[in-house]
């Protein structure tokens, strides 16, 4: 049998029909991959960070004497005569360390010997002319006691003779009184000029003790501790004669304006020599308030130093190890730092409060968190910990409770 042909216009529907089918599975095709990467978006697009301690912070260092003393030559005091200690030597605080002897005052206690005998002769004539005065007042008082005696044991009743003879007596007693009086006002006179030159001789003596403490000086540690010698500083001011290190060490660090305030004394760090792997405990004894001198940070000029260059301020402090190192040791200072930092994105806000989702057994538990920020980073003050796992990319579609398909 034959086939009918199809008429030209049962050909344009057919082609129609088609047409329309093929529309429709385009688009059924198009609606359903739309659905298939939404629902994936939904599940995958969000991700994760587990929570950590921040890394210690590391400073370099270097190891000191606790306290060093220098004793240069002090020309004022003369020159050194003896050094009393030598080079290696175990010195405590007190010890004699040198000894000075100056010839201009040395000339000033000669010339002040000298002089010294005037007045040991002053003083000598002096106690001469007082034992002299003493003499005559003593004689004085004896004859007017003489004088005394007589004219009260004569009876000028008892004949003219007798009469006249109290007579004189009581002339020799006004006589004897005038030359006691006399004697006394000597001995006086004499006292005073042996004071006076026990005075200018106690003065004398004085000056020259004052002297001699000048012409030769010692100088004393102020400090224990183990002293270097160098000669040459005997006759170079500009070089220590002797120099008292402590046993005792200290590490000098020094840490930028960046980290400076997380410093802080009595806190706990770890001393780490250059040199080798040893890792020794220490504590903060000190941090300077005030800055070394600028360096230059950063210069926006390749010409050199500009207006728009940035400095960065140094801050010295000082580390007491619990055990010595060796001095002048080069080391690194790691002060562990006791906090949990969140990225910034994974905090979500509301109602005055902060939270993050917590991610337990794959579904995202809204958590609150009390921050602070520190420095530039936001740290963790509560509600989180270290090795939470939190969602690090929240949006306002990520409910509390909901399942996630991490990335």
């Amino acid at each position: 049998m034959k086939k009918k042909k199809m008429t030209k216009k049962q050909k344009v529907r057919l082609s129609i029909i088609a047409g329309v089918l093929a529309v429709v599975l385009l688009v059924g095709a198009y609606i359903f991959s739309q659905n298939r990467s939404s629902s994936a978006e939904q599940t995958s697009d969000y991700q994760t960070v587990t929570l950590k301690k921040a890394e210690d912070l590391t400073f370099n260092g270097a190891v000191t004497a606790s306290d060093t003393q220098d004793y240069n030559l002090d020309s004022t005091l003369g020159k050194i005569t003896q050094v009393h200690v030598t080079d290696g030597q175990q010195v405590e605080a007190g010890a004699v360390l040198l000894s000075y002897e100056s010839p201009e005052y040395q000339s000033q206690v000669d010339e002040q010997n000298n002089g010294m005998s005037k007045l040991n002769l002053a003083l000598s004539n002096a106690q001469e002319s007082l034992g002299a005065a003493q003499a005559k007042q003593a004689k004085a008082n004896q004859q007017l006691n003489e004088a005394i005696t007589n004219y009260n044991n004569t009876n000028e009743n008892s004949s003219e003779e007798a009469a006249m003879k109290k007579e004189q007596y009581k002339g020799e007693i006004t006589q004897y009184e005038s030359a006691l009086e006399a004697a006394n006002d000597a001995v006086l006179q004499a006292q005073q000029m042996v004071e006076s030159a026990q005075v200018d001789l106690q003065s004398g003596n004085q000056s020259i003790a004052n002297l001699q403490n000048k012409a030769h000086t010692t100088v004393n540690s102020t400090t224990s501790g183990i002293a270097y010698v160098n000669e040459k500083g005997k006759t170079d001011p500009s070089v220590a004669v002797v120099q008292i290190v402590s046993s005792d060490v200290t590490i000098e660090g020094k840490a930028s304006e960046y980290d400076f305030q997380r410093l802080q004394k009595d806190q706990r760090v770890t001393v780490k020599p250059v040199t080798s792997d040893e890792e020794i405990p220490g504590t903060i004894t000190n941090v300077s308030q005030l800055p070394e001198a600028a360096a230059p940070a950063a210069n926006s000029s390749q010409g050199g130093a500009s207006a728009n260059s940035v400095s960065v301020a140094n801050y010295d402090f000082t580390v007491k190890p619990d055990r010595p190192l060796q001095y002048g040791y080069n080391v690194q200072i790691t002060l562990p730092l006791d906090e949990v930092r969140l990225p910034s994105n994974s905090i979500v806000e509301k109602d005055g409060k902060q939270y993050v989702f917590v991610v337990k057994n794959g579904k995202a538990k809204k958590t609150e968190v009390q921050t602070e920020e520190r420095n530039g980073f936001l740290v963790v003050k509560a509600g989180v910990k270290a090795k939470d796992q939190i969602v690090s990319n929240p949006d306002d579609e990520l409910k509390d409770g909901q399942e996630l398909a991490v990335n």
